[in-house]
């Protein structure tokens, strides 16, 4: 059973961030950071550069893929759910910094908490391997 939810959750972080950042990256969302429009907007709004967005951005990308990576590997799901669990604790700092009302954090929020799920349960699988 945590095989499966690990499955499952692994894979619903990996398409969820990167709809975000290469579907979703110049659309409005209800969960854009302040009254921004896009993610060059959203970054601005924190404060933070566009070279800050891209690198922050392909961190996010390489963390997706290594979920799915970790799928066969699970090895390399335990740092790449910590790498989004880090991303995720920032994305929600950046909410709070400019007052953002609760629901445009909830994704982030969600995310991490499937990322801190995805780290203990990779470990405990690779334990029980």
């Amino acid at each position: 059973m945590l095989k499966v939810l690990y499955f499952c959750v692994s894979l619903f972080v990996s398409i969820l961030v990167t709809n975000v950042w290469l579907f979703r990256f110049n659309k409005e969302t209800p969960y854009r950071g302040g009254n921004a429009n896009n993610m060059i907007e959203e970054f601005a709004v924190y404060g933070l550069d566009i070279n800050m967005m891209y690198l922050i951005g392909s961190l996010k990308i390489i963390a997706s893929i290594g979920l799915i990576i970790g799928l066969f590997k699970t090895k390399i799901s335990v740092y790449s759910s910590l790498l989004m669990a880090i991303l995720m604790t920032g994305a929600i700092y950046f909410h709070f910094k400019i007052s953002d009302p609760a629901i445009k954090y909830l994704p982030s929020v969600l995310m991490l908490l499937c990322s801190i799920f995805i780290y203990f349960s990779s470990k405990k699988i690779l334990k029980t391997n």
